[in-house]
C-alpha cells in the first residue's frame, strides 16, 4: 500500500485562500449529494456531533470518480482538529494515509496501523489518531474483516473512500457515518455557485446555475472550474 503523512498532503492546501475553489480549505468548499448528510459532516467538523460515539468512529465518503472524495478525506483531519478542538497548526503529525489500490500487504498494513493507534497523538489537539483508507473497496474480504475488528478501537477516527460501496464489508459500513458524493444536491450547487459569483461581484440566476449543473453532469472538478467562468460571463453581460 502507498502511504504518506497527512500533514504533507495538507500543507499546501491549508495555506491557500478559500477563493481557490479547486483547492478547498473549508467543509463549505465541497459539494454533497444530500443536504442532511452535509449537515452531519459539518456537525462533526465543528464539534456538534461527537465521533467516536456509540460504536461509530468512521466516516465513509462514497460516490463516483471525480467528486472530491480523496481531497475531502485528506482535508477532514485538519478541519476537525482546527474547528472541533482548537488546533492552531497547519498540519498534523498523527494522521496516516493508505492508498488501498495496492493491496498485496493488506494485513501487514493493518498491523502497522494498529501499532500507530497504540501510540499517543501528542501533537494533535484531540486524543485521536486519524486513519485514512482511500479506495477501501480494493482491500480483500479477509482484510476488510480485519479492518472491521480494528475499528472497534475508540482511539482513532477512520476516514474511508470508495467508488463501490456495495463491495464493502457490512461491519465496516456499520461503523461509519455515510456521506454520499455523487455530485451536489440542487441546494448544494446553488449555495456553492452563488458564493463563487459573489466573490466576482455578480448574482447568477437559477437558469444559469441549472445550465452549468447539467453541462458538467455531476463532476465536481469540472463544475468548480465552470461556475467561475459562468460568473465572469454574467459579469461581462451586465
Amino acid at each position: 500500500m502507498s502511504e504518506t503523512n497527512c500533514g504533507q498532503a495538507m500543507d499546501a492546501v491549508s495555506r491557500l485562500q478559500t477563493t481557490n475553489y479547486d483547492k478547498p480549505t473549508r467543509i463549505e468548499d465541497f459539494l454533497f449529494t444530500n443536504d442532511d448528510e452535509q449537515l452531519l459532516l459539518e456537525d462533526i467538523v465543528y464539534g456538534r456531533e461527537p465521533i467516536p460515539n456509540a460504536a461509530v468512529n468512521g466516516i465513509l465518503l462514497w460516490g463516483n470518480v471525480g467528486t472530491g472524495k480523496t481531497t475531502l478525506a485528506k482535508s477532514l483531519p485538519l478541519l476537525i482538529e482546527q474547528n472541533a478542538y482548537g488546533f492552531k497548526g497547519e498540519s498534523l503529525l498523527h494522521c496516516h494515509y493508505e492508498d488501498c489500490r495496492f493491496t498485496e500487504r493488506g494485513n501487514k498494513t493493518l498491523e502497522k496501523v494498529e501499532r500507530i493507534i497504540d501510540t499517543t497523538p501528542w501533537n494533535n489537539a484531540s486524543d485521536y489518531h486519524y486513519i485514512i483508507f482511500d479506495e477501501v473497496d480494493n482491500l480483500s474480504a479477509l482484510t476488510q474483516r480485519s479492518l472491521k475488528s480494528l475499528m472497534n478501537c475508540q482511539r482513532a477516527i477512520f476516514i474511508l473512500t470508495t467508488n463501490h460501496a456495495h463491495k464493502l464489508d457490512k461491519g465496516v459500513m456499520d461503523r461509519c457515518h455515510h456521506i454520499e458524493m455523487n455530485g451536489g444536491s440542487i441546494g448544494s450547487y446553488e449555495r456553492f455557485s452563488q458564493r463563487i459569483a459573489a466573490d466576482i461581484g455578480v448574482v447568477l440566476d437559477e437558469e444559469q446555475v441549472a445550465r452549468t449543473i447539467e453541462k458538467y453532469n455531476g463532476s465536481m472538478r469540472k463544475f468548480i472550474n465552470g461556475i467561475p467562468r459562468q460568473a465572469r460571463l454574467a459579469q461581462r453581460a451586465a
